[in-house]
């Protein structure tokens, strides 16, 4: 299905096409130059997207510019002709919460998201919004300078290793092009120092029509909504002698571009070799669908071979990979990236050189494709006519890539029947002969050594191109097909096993669902629904976990997380195994928690039985390789003997000594740590926290018949040993109670100040005050977001998360968090602290608690809308249903009781939280 959306992003209606069915899609383009989508779609009933798409981003400015079309995108969200306060209020103020733009080279993108649609007049105040930042922001002085703060932060806060290592990178990623030279983000000087009419200029240029479209997706009225945009846009003058917009090139290369990228928070060695790769203009619908299909089978392909080569131990190589993607407008890019044993780095590199090269010459041979292709031919056959269960994300896609990069147009279903005649022509000469066209030549290849210490001796750039000529001129012998690993017609499970049977059933009338009880003890909840079409899910739990392990068995439970199911099953290994589930749809997971183990079993329908056999196996026949556990230890420990530590280490070992007490089971994940690790306790602690059906208790929901889902469960999960018993997480203390605060400084570039400031409690809740928590979250990110941003232009964002919970424990949460400046960190730190003191005498006004709730109930109903009726949904609900006897979704916890919520009730919950909270006040600093 991945791959199918993939490929309708690659498509859109033409506009003759399009109008025929124009009660569900619309297009056009105005005469002064704006293109126009307006589709109807049924993903997100009473909702719709907008988006406003500019075919303009930073490289159209010149170099005194440069930053401001990045400033014009935080310039969009301040006064605008008919939203004088703001967008962003507005929105808000109907509770529309999802708005956001993006800045790149060569587009910007604005949208507005999940806009409530019952309302004809809010549908057409969002097209007002587009409208607007099409070329009507106000552009106030004081806003500006509000902004250049902002954005300062902005580049603060993005300054981290990554970033560091990009920065580094793009000079030979793009060859000293305009892509390398120009910073979206902007240059310091001229975001500090540019003026309103250097902005005004930059704006007046490009914000125009003919650069600009308009998407509009959702359960809307089509013909009505584009009456609203043509009345509110074509009423704009056609700009008279525009300023070109330029294509910027990359030029090629002719001898590999090398670099060495060092950087002190770069924790590993690790090489990546690039090859850039220019794209071919398509002419046709068949060609843009012949090249995207080469890409896709491509990375796939590669994808199996690299993967099984590295897991299968017996190389250099701890990770590696090797694809094609796409690098900026007009080029894609061939990337190969490897880390490797410590000092083994031109080993492994020849070894995974001569894999691609092993894959080009024989990965992709007919026998190889032909199944491939017909399994995506049926895909692409099960699709034919499902547009109207399309997401909006594929049309935007669609629209977008049909108006940035002129693709070619169709219907869906013309496109889909375009790639059944395309799949047709694949053969392994069409992948040859692509591979060829841009694999082989000296040209375009960029490596790049990445480490934390310049004095490293990395492959340099003659050793690596001789690699590459080695590789293509290695002898190589194709494998031979591995002989069938299992007979056909063989079965998982060669053996007899006895089944249980049901002591005790109930019906659960509540949830429409049943309640099982089999002889070895184990707890069943059933639930049928087809919310999930085809699939099911098994999930077993059981309380205990880590908890009640001894500290030093501590680092083998993580062992055995790590290596569950890498050695197989019962007398399979993981590739015999493969054998068994090819073509099937099952998988099954396993997690040792802190208090609960479970075991989860997802499948679809058709491969129940299946997958209740995998179930089985994995409880009762497990199955450990002491070659891998070896591999798996030793390689850790050689990794952490020459690991470096990163500034984030310190940082988090630093926290973490403020934060928690000492103990002996919160170990360090150090060479001490891998050498506790015991392969025969690992096996046992297995034994122990899995194999007792009894103290389990099992979720089973979906599309699965009653019938069968006793016959199933019966069969496998009666068959499961017990030993009858119940057992108890135990509850460790690891946590400081005690409030706490702390300056940590650090030696972290760019003079920055981290705040963290965490509110911990444990009232026992009422539903009423859990819902006066959502409101108190949202009333401080707006607060805080406003004052710290808005007033102060001090912080990028300002995050505030928490809730609450009651299962296992009470528990309510609070955190303020966002980076500044070291000169204004300690003001906004107590600004936070004075705005809550300010908060908890005056409180909130009816009103805004009101604006709070619209907010909450429509989160509400798009949750339910996503979620309800699905196996989660359920599941979560049987879960919630055995520990409180009642309904999650009960009129209770919401439906009775959010409308009543009063001012009052937010301000007397909130005294009783905060007067009583921990709070931990952390700032991580600069020490210079």
């Amino acid at each position: 299905m991945r791959s199918l959306l993939l490929l309708l992003f690659l498509c859109s209606y033409c506009f003759s096409i399009a109008q025929k069915d124009s009660n569900t899609f619309r297009c056009g383009k105005l005469k002064n130059g704006l293109t126009y989508y307006i589709r109807h779609t049924a993903a997100q009933p009473g909702y719709a997207d907008y988006y406003l798409v500019q075919n303009v981003g930073s490289l159209m400015e010149d170099e005194d510019q440069n930053g401001l079309a990045h400033v014009l995108e935080h310039m969009a969200f301040h006064a605008t002709e008919s939203f004088p306060e703001g967008v962003p209020a507005f929105l808000q103020r109907h509770g529309i919460e999802t708005f956001n733009a993006v800045t790149r080279y060569d587009e910007t993108i604005y949208h507005v998201d999940h806009v409530p649609t019952i309302s004809s007049e809010l549908v057409d105040s969002c097209v007002l919004v587009l409208r607007d930042w099409s070329g009507f922001l106000m552009l106030k002085p004081e806003d500006m300078d509000r902004e250049r703060k902002v954005i300062r932060e902005e580049r603060r806060i993005r300054m981290n290793v990554s970033k560091r290592v990009q920065k580094m990178a793009e000079p030979y990623l793009y060859n000293r092009s305009k892509y390398a030279l120009h910073d979206i983000i902007g240059s310091v000087e001229v975001v500090q120092n540019f003026t309103p009419e250097q902005l005004c200029g930059y704006y007046n240029d490009f914000y125009r029509p003919d650069q600009q479209a308009v998407i509009i997706m959702g359960d809307i009225d089509v013909a009505r909504v584009e009456a609203t945009v043509k009345r509110l846009f074509e009423v704009i003058p056609k700009r008279e002698n525009p300023k070109p917009r330029l294509v910027y090139r990359i030029e090629d290369n002719e001898e590999p571009l090398y670099a060495k990228l060092i950087d002190n928070e770069i924790p590993n060695n690790s090489i990546q070799l690039v090859k850039r790769i220019p794209r071919l203009r398509v002419n046709s619908l068949e060609e843009m669908l012949r090249e995207m299909l080469l890409r896709d089978f491509y990375n796939s392909i590669m994808r199996g071979y690299i993967t099984e080569y590295v897991e299968a131990g017996e190389s250099y190589l701890l990770g590696a990979g090797a694809w094609i993607s796409s690098l900026v407008r007009n080029y894609d890019s061939f990337n190969l990236v490897l880390t490797s044993l410590p000092g083994k780095e031109r080993e492994a590199l020849q070894q995974v050189l001569e894999q691609v090269e092993y894959v080009h010459r024989f990965g992709f041979a007919d026998e190889v494709l032909q199944p491939l292709i017909e399994n995506y031919r049926q895909g692409v056959k099960s699709n034919m006519g499902q547009e109207k269960s399309m997401p909006n994300d594929v049309f935007l896609q669609i629209y977008q890539d049909n108006f940035l990069l002129g693709r070619p147009v169709c219907t869906v279903d013309e496109k889909l029947a375009a790639t059944l005649s395309v799949l047709d022509s694949l053969s392994a000469k069409s992948f040859q002969d692509w591979i060829t066209g841009w694999y082989k030549g000296r040209d375009n290849w960029v490596f790049l050594m990445q480490g934390n210490d310049s004095t490293y001796l990395f492959p340099d750039a003659q050793e690596i191109e001789k690699m590459i000529r080695d590789s293509h001129s290695v002898d190589m012998e194709k494998e031979r097909p591995q002989e069938q690993m299992v007979e056909e017609n063989a079965e998982l499970i060669d053996f007899e096993i006895k089944p249980g049977r049901i002591v005790k059933e109930r019906k659960i009338k509540a949830l429409d669902a049943e309640e099982w009880i089999l002889d070895n003890g184990a707890r069943v909840f059933y639930k049928y629904t087809d919310g999930d079409k085809g699939m099911f899910n098994m999930l077993a739990g059981s309380p205990g976990g880590r908890s009640v392990l001894k500290a030093e068995d501590l680092p083998s439970a993580d062992a055995l997380s790590a290596l569950f199911l890498q050695g197989g099953l019962y007398k399979y290994d993981m590739r015999t195994l493969g054998f068994f589930l090819k073509d099937h749809t099952v998988d099954v997971n396993l997690s040792l928690e802190e208090r609960s183990e479970s075991i989860s079993v997802v499948g679809a329908s058709v491969d129940a039985e299946l997958a209740f056999q995998l179930f089985y196996l994995t409880v009762e026949r497990p199955r450990f390789d002491r070659v891998l556990y070896n591999r798996f230890v030793a390689i850790n420990r050689m990794n952490r003997a020459n690991l470096k530590a990163t500034l984030n280490d310190t940082i988090s070992e630093m926290l973490s000594s403020i934060r928690r007490m000492e103990s002996p089971r919160l170990w360090r994940k150090d060479t001490t740590y891998y050498a506790a690790m015991n392969y025969n306790r690992m096996i046992q602690i297995y034994k122990e926290r899995f194999q007792d059906a009894s103290d389990f208790t099992f979720y089973l929901v979906g599309d699965i018949e009653r019938e069968k889902a006793r016959e199933l469960t019966i069969k496998y999960v009666g068959a499961v040993s017990s030993v009858f018993r119940k057992e108890k997480a135990v509850e460790y203390v690891y946590e400081r109670r005690e409030n706490i605060t702390k300056d940590v400084e650090v030696n972290m570039p760019d003079r920055k100040y981290l705040v963290s400031i965490e509110f911990y409690n444990k009232l026992k809740t009422n539903p009423t005050e859990e819902l006066c928590m959502r409101i108190l979250k949202m009333y401080f990110q707006y607060h805080f977001q406003e004052k710290i941003r808005g007033d102060q232009g001090a912080a990028y964002s300002v995050q505030v998360l928490g809730g609450t919970s009651s299962s296992p424990d009470y528990q309510q949460e609070l955190f303020i968090r966002f980076a500044t400046s070291l000169d204004e960190g300690p003001e906004m730190r107590s600004l936070v602290r004075e705005q809550i003191q300010e908060f908890l005498k005056q409180g909130i006004t009816d009103e805004e608690v009101e604006d709070f709730i619209l907010a909450i109930k429509k989160e509400k109903n798009s949750a339910d809308d996503v979620a309800y009726n699905t196996i989660v949904f359920w599941t979560d609900n049987l879960q919630f249903y055995n520990k409180t006897g009642k309904r999650m979704d009960s009129p209770i916890y919401f439906d009775s009781i959010v409308d009543k919520i009063k001012a009052k009730d937010v301000l007397v919950f909130a005294r009783k939280f905060f007067n009583s909270a921990q709070c931990v006040d952390l700032v991580i600093k600069s020490k210079y």
